[in-house]
């Protein structure tokens, strides 16, 4: 996690949210890549799947996403027409069947006329059916579609299993022609009873119009929980009728849109608080029946101990310290401005907002965070000592854990759950407890293993926040690198789990977290089509899970994307490469993939952009000089637009003999043993797969040349990046070995850029020095040790990046 609809009293102020000029929705569209021919290329390409089918057997490929448990095709297809009835028995499939007919009408272009009726007679009709005699097997949510030539009936044991299976007939429907449905029989049930997602409205304010369209592409999905990050350090977002200031302060901050989030400055002047939002307690309960009503439940977060710097600008009597430091425009790290433990005034004020809460919410779970509070105003707090020595605990930890269980007592005592990121293990679980894991999923197997359900959303798979694709050419994201690919091969069991424990891994989610999405569309392009990759990994059975299978229905997938308007990331479509160094012939073999069903890549290394008559790629591309190339995909003789642009620099230390002194973090290895000397230099995004990283050590390299070199110049470079703690070297040392064995300094440099310098910053350390008869060199960067005063992590181990050594 680290990491409006109507603005009420401050209606001016969301005015001024949407003004910013690189918010409009053509500058989206233009950042990201958004080709106006992407539609004709994929209908294309789906024409060309369906024309090869073979003529004996019946053409119709499944597109369904999730993939459904059993499914079989048959001869034959049933044809909708005006005069085909969608049909219902049981009152409570009212509402699916006027759902269906409203998703429908679009691809069928009229409306059907739907009928509540005593009993299932005559054809041409679609029966929506609740079975008498229930079926187990499928659960409260699975359905059975069975289409014949005369009819199709759906039938479930709940109306959440026939709303599942209208999505199922929807993607029947828009994949053959208007108003073909191929003869089936299709068994469908969810792997996993919890299938969410989570959406951060803190960080950035979305309109309550967004939330609804996101419950209808959940909906479509087949996902049953939506996890509402309403509370965090930068916005208080729901309205509190017994605190009204959490809404006429809390909600608005001072507007810094113009600089880089972790870069501005904690300030606080309400008066110029102009960037924010909240939604009413009825806009809410309306919401919420809308999401009931598509089987979705929607879960607040109420987040505490910390993350509540918005609440404490609205009230600082429930801190430790009374301070009102204002609501953050921006980062905040460590977050050391919490409740204070050791007031009772704290928790009335948070058993009243609960109270409000549970009021508009009638969801299972309550989300109270409990994650990354810093305890260090905790320890000089004279209540919050005198908590920890009344109630005998063991430390600040332990208060933490006292505090949850003390929220957890109170919700219990109202038929309510409650659910934390997993730091809520520390100093202890609260009985009733259920734990999310982000941190990796250590946090959920130690919870599992202690009898208490999970719900895992690891950052490494399920963080919607990181790129997706080359950092190069994506928008602004938090760093890491999250594809398609990767999110669909993520399995939610841990192997150290038994049987009976992985039962309470109640399933996955994914997690929005907004601090670089300022409008929809950003969170849209973020989200698809990673979230269809997930909603199969939660619905569909495991041992069903087929990547190039899905690949391909992901074709219609994007389809469906366009015909619904969302503005989905083409990152799939780009070109990646991996390079292999062969230290033999001194060359690289350039492999390139995408994440597109068998695609044509056409490629050049003369840096010109690919065309259709560009070679196209069918095995490793051999480089052996400097080279840049260029890649895309090419479909129907189109280019996808997403090109691929890569250099290569086959130097003189290309592919030679390497060894460090001291090791880098496994973390950040680059490309392996020759990452330093792959002619591959990284991007400003140091988790691009190019970087090495050494914490708090120096970076003491020696190259091994197989004979006696020239040198004109040698050069390294290094990253700086303020937010994430990576500083330059204090100097470089270059030395040069005629033996081998001993080694002399040929020239040193000193960095000049202060440490305190923000950005994401390049340099590249140089020296023009020439030696003749070089068999080896030595590059020594210095590393600053630790963290420079007033930053963040003052005091901490620093990280030293490079890419690459080039000798000339």
């Amino acid at each position: 996690m680290f990491m409006a609809h109507s603005p009420h009293s401050k209606e001016k102020k969301l005015d001024q949210t949407y003004k910013h000029p690189k918010e409009s929705l053509t500058w989206q569209y233009n950042q990201f890549g958004h080709h106006r021919n992407m539609q004709i290329i994929l209908l294309c390409l789906i024409a060309a799947i369906l024309m090869g089918c073979e003529k004996h057997k019946p053409c119709f490929q499944s597109s369904i996403i999730p993939n459904p448990v059993e499914i079989a095709y048959h001869k034959g297809s049933y044809i909708i027409d005006p005069g085909t009835k969608l049909i219902f028995l049981d009152e409570s499939l009212s509402f699916p069947a006027r759902y269906a007919v409203k998703i429908w009408e679009p691809l069928l272009g009229y409306k059907l006329e739907v009928e509540q009726v005593n009993s299932f007679e005559g054809n041409n009709s679609i029966i929506l059916n609740l079975l008498e005699n229930v079926k187990p097997e499928i659960g409260d949510e699975g359905y059975i579609l069975e289409i014949k030539p005369e009819k199709a009936v759906l039938s479930a044991n709940t109306a959440a299993g026939i709303l599942y299976g209208i999505q199922t007939i929807t993607q029947l429907m828009d994949t053959q022609n208007t108003g073909v449905l191929p003869s089936c029989l299709i068994k469908d049930y969810p792997r996993f009873a919890w299938r969410g997602m989570h959406l951060d409205v803190s960080r950035h304010f979305m309109p309550i119009e967004f939330i609804y369209k996101m419950m209808d592409y959940m909906a479509m999905h087949k996902l049953n929980v939506l996890h509402w990050h309403l509370i965090d350090d930068q916005g208080w977002r729901l309205e509190i009728n017994k605190y009204p200031k959490l809404t006429e302060v809390g909600a608005w901050r001072v507007d810094m849109s113009h600089l880089h989030w972790n870069e501005r400055p904690l300030i606080n002047d309400p008066d110029n608080a102009t960037y924010g939002g909240f939604y009413t307690q009825e806009e809410v309960k309306a919401l919420v029946a809308y999401a009931a009503d598509r089987n979705i439940s929607v879960m607040p977060e109420i987040e505490m101990p910390a993350h509540v710097m918005s609440a404490l600008a609205a009230y600082p009597e429930f801190s430790c310290t009374g301070e009102n430091l204002g609501v953050p425009p921006g980062g905040v790290w460590p977050i050391t401005h919490i409740y204070c433990a050791g007031k009772d005034e704290t928790f009335i004020f948070l058993e009243n907002v609960l109270q409000e809460v549970m009021e508009i919410f009638p969801s299972e779970f309550i989300h109270i965070g409990g994650d990354e509070a810093d305890k260090t105003n905790w320890r000089s707090c004279p209540k919050c000592q005198a908590r920890i020595k009344n109630e005998g605990l063991t430390g600040e930890d332990a208060l933490q854990s006292y505090f949850i269980h003390r929220i957890e007592r109170f919700l219990n005592a109202h038929g309510r759950k409650i659910i934390g990121w997993d730091e809520i293990l520390e100093g202890g679980l609260a009985p009733n407890a259920s734990v999310m894991s982000w941190r990796g999923e250590q946090g959920g197997i130690e919870a599992a293993k202690m009898g208490h359900h999970v719900v895992m959303t690891p950052g490494s798979h399920c963080y919607f926040d990181h790129y997706q694709g080359d950092p190069s050419v994506e928008p602004l994201a938090f760093g890491g690198l999250t594809t398609l690919k990767k999110v669909y091969h993520y399995e939610p069991i841990p192997t150290e789990l038994t049987v009976e424990e992985a039962r309470l891994v109640l399933g996955a989610q994914a997690n929005v977290w907004t601090e670089y999405m300022s409008v929809p569309e950003h969170v849209e392009y973020m989200v698809f089509p990673r979230l269809a990759a997930l909603a199969e990994v939660v619905w569909s059975p495991a041992e069903n899970r087929d990547w190039a299978d899905f690949s391909r229905r992901m074709q219609q997938q994007y389809i469906r994307y366009e015909r619904l308007g969302i503005n989905y990331s083409r990152s799939a479509f780009r070109v990646s490469v991996n390079a292999e160094v062969n230290p033999a012939s001194r060359s690289l073999a350039v492999g390139l993939n995408t994440e597109v069903h068998f695609p044509e890549i056409r490629y050049t290394l003369d840096g010109s952009t690919p065309g259709p008559e560009s070679p196209v790629y069918s095995q490793p591309v051999q480089i052996r000089q400097s080279s840049t190339l260029k890649a895309a995909v090419f479909i129907n003789a189109e280019s996808s637009g997403q090109v691929l642009e890569r250099s290569f620099d086959l130097h003189k230390a290309f592919a030679a003999e390497i060894t460090l002194q001291n090791p880098n973090s496994p973390k950040y290895d680059g490309s392996g043993v020759y990452s330093l000397v792959d002619g591959i230099h990284g991007s400003e995004h140091f988790g691009d797969g190019f970087w090495k990283g050494f914490l708090g050590d120096d970076m003491i390299a020696t190259i091994h040349f197989p004979e006696p070199t020239a040198i004109s110049s040698i050069e390294v470079d290094a990253l700086q990046n303020y937010a994430s703690w990576i500083f330059f070297p204090e100097k470089v040392i270059f030395e040069v070995s005629e033996d081998g064995q001993v080694f002399r300094k040929l020239d040193e440099i000193a960095n000049d850029v202060p440490q305190n310098e923000k950005g994401k910053l390049i340099r590249h350390f140089i020296t023009s020095q020439s030696a003749q008869n070089i068999t080896a060199i030595r590059i020594s960067m210095k590393n600053p040790g630790t963290c420079p005063p007033g930053h963040s992590g003052e005091g901490e181990k620093s990280w030293l990046f490079l890419s690459e050594i080039a000798v000339r």
